[in-house]
């Protein structure tokens, strides 16, 4: 729940807050637990516009967004490019809070994400804490390392970690290491300029909240999402 006496909402808000001033933002998955607050924070902080995407709506949601008609929202999955293609404005920040680790298709969602950031994204989320080699994420279902790697002391039902028939949004897919997170963002053009932790995830030490802030500085003519045409080595062209 949303509660800005505790130390992890006040980490989330600090990482918000360095992310202004700015004139709007795009927030990624703010539905579940805190019923869109970080979106209503943007509009505290001085963005005239914030748009919240989500699967999922509640009524305290809809009650927020009549009291709040600067909030504006589309109810998709931002995983789904033909969806995305139907956002056609672009946003000075975009927040993705605690939804990077919860998508298949990470780089091309994260791609998707940067798509609709003018200049800074930011992102807080567990991390997994560095490996021997640098840029590692973890594919957690089907992992035997189970005692090792679970997040939760009390291994709750809802978040079937290791479950390799339950790979979905609703579910804890990827352990991302710092480094990881970093080169993914700097390949979509954004240079990570401020990063922070507090304190540990669960008694498990291998995890603990991160947060960043990136920012746009190159648009790679090179990405593979441009599909330019490469050379043919059997015909020639």
């Amino acid at each position: 729940m949303f509660d800005e006496t505790h130390p992890l909402v006040q980490f989330k808000l600090d990482i918000l807050r360095r992310a202004f001033p700015a004139q709007d933002a795009i927030v990624f998955g703010d539905i579940y637990g805190v019923e869109g607050a970080y979106t209503a924070k943007c509009i505290e902080y001085g963005c005239s516009r914030a748009l919240l995407i989500d699967s999922h709506e509640t009524a305290p949601w809809l009650r927020r967004r009549l009291d709040q008609p600067a909030i504006d929202f589309y109810k998709g999955d931002f995983a789904d490019p033909f969806f995305m293609a139907s956002v056609r404005e672009t946003y000075e920040i975009g927040v993705a809070y605690d939804v990077l680790l919860h998508q298949a298709p990470l780089l091309h969602t994260v791609h998707l994400m940067l798509e609709k950031v003018r200049e800074r994204f930011l992102v807080v989320q567990p991390m997994l804490e560095e490996q021997p080699v640098p840029g590692s994420v973890v594919y957690l279902p089907g992992n035997s390392s189970g005692a090792e790697l679970h997040p939760f002391a009390d291994r709750p039902d809802e978040y079937r970690v290791f479950d390799v028939d339950q790979v979905n949004q609703a579910h804890w897919i990827w352990g991302m290491t710092p480094s990881f997170l970093k080169a993914a963002l700097a390949g979509e053009g954004f240079e990570t300029v401020y990063e922070a932790t507090t304190g540990p995830l669960t008694p498990n030490p291998r995890w603990a909240w991160w947060g960043f802030v990136a920012e746009r500085r190159t648009t790679p003519d090179s990405h593979w999402s441009a599909h330019s045409r490469t050379k043919d080595l059997r015909s020639g062209a």
